[in-house]
């Protein structure tokens, strides 16, 4: 769990209280688990924005971030995704191309959920204003959507 362990303290300091640095570990804890397997990869990085978890998968030969927890002292920690940049990316590789489709139908799945903020073309959930049950089902919706 190497990646969460980079990103984890910081996104922690972002939060004002000890419950909700609790409930991040946990949520973080789960999701990470979970996203398991050769063709799927956490890519944690930091810059003076603030702390990213990429969610990276392996989709049609091509390395494509799927979603990414964010973490800024402003803002706190949000959950933004699917990749924004799909239809540009579906559009890169002119001989193979990528198939968006998975990614476009995770972002009609999130954006069902009456807590998901628009941002561009993805969703964001902010963790405070997220319940957990939320957090289950978008968690559930990724799995489901981009192949378990």
């Amino acid at each position: 769990m190497e990646p969460l362990d980079e990103f984890l303290p910081y996104a922690q300091s972002c939060l004002k209280h000890p419950a909700e640095r609790a409930r991040l570990e946990a949520l973080l804890t789960l999701w990470v688990g979970k996203w398991r397997g050769k063709h799927r990869i956490l890519d944690p990085s930091r810059s003076h924005h603030g702390a990213f978890l990429h969610f990276n998968q392996l989709m049609n030969g091509k390395w494509v971030q799927a979603f990414t927890f964010v973490a800024t002292r402003r803002e706190g920690v949000c959950l933004r995704g699917p990749d924004p940049d799909r239809s540009r990316k579906s559009h890169k590789f002119r001989h193979n191309p990528l198939d968006a489709a998975p990614l476009d139908a995770l972002f009609e799945a999130w954006s069902l959920h009456p807590e998901a903020r628009p941002a561009g073309h993805a969703v964001e959930f902010f963790l405070e204003e997220t319940p957990d049950d939320v957090w289950a089902a978008c968690l559930a919706e990724a799995l489901a959507q981009l192949g378990a």
